[in-house]
């Protein structure tokens, strides 16, 4: 920075100062001060925009939660495990995803929790369905065997 940019500026004054010397004239005049500063811009928060249905309000200078009206979608968890005896392979597949839509719903993720949940419901009816084909056919097959 410039040394030469700000110079005090003292009254003028003709008067002798104490010792009895008068003060030499000033015929020198300083020069405008010409050094602008920058425009200062002024930030506030910007929203960010999801996916979802939460309510999120802006005020600047306050901080205001967010209030969350996304109703949570049924938890599969307990049909996932149940799909276990059904038919197996696709039961734990049923559960993995069951837990992952609870976890992306507790992050805050309603999307990503509500996709997995679709997933897990069609895990579990895939599960039973296979589950009672094959079961009856073991049982039909059993059944023709006997009466032979």
């Amino acid at each position: 920075m410039d040394n030469m940019a700000y110079k005090p500026q003292y009254p003028e004054t003709t008067s002798a100062p104490q010792n009895g010397s008068p003060y030499p004239p000033q015929t020198q005049q300083d020069p405008p001060q010409t050094q602008q500063y920058p425009q200062q811009t002024q930030y506030y928060p910007q929203q960010i925009q999801q996916s979802s249905n939460n309510l999120t309000v802006v005020t600047p200078g306050r901080y205001q939660p967010a209030i969350d009206t996304t109703p949570v979608a049924r938890d599969w968890t307990v049909p996932a495990v149940l799909a276990l005896f059904c038919f197996f392979p696709t039961g734990i597949c049923a559960i993995i995803t069951a837990v992952k839509a609870r976890n992306k719903y507790l992050s805050g993720d309603t999307e990503g929790g509500r996709r997995s949940s679709i997933l897990t419901r069609r895990l579990f009816l895939i599960s039973v369905i296979l589950g009672l084909v094959l079961n009856g056919l073991m049982i039909g097959t059993s059944i023709n065997n006997f009466i032979k």
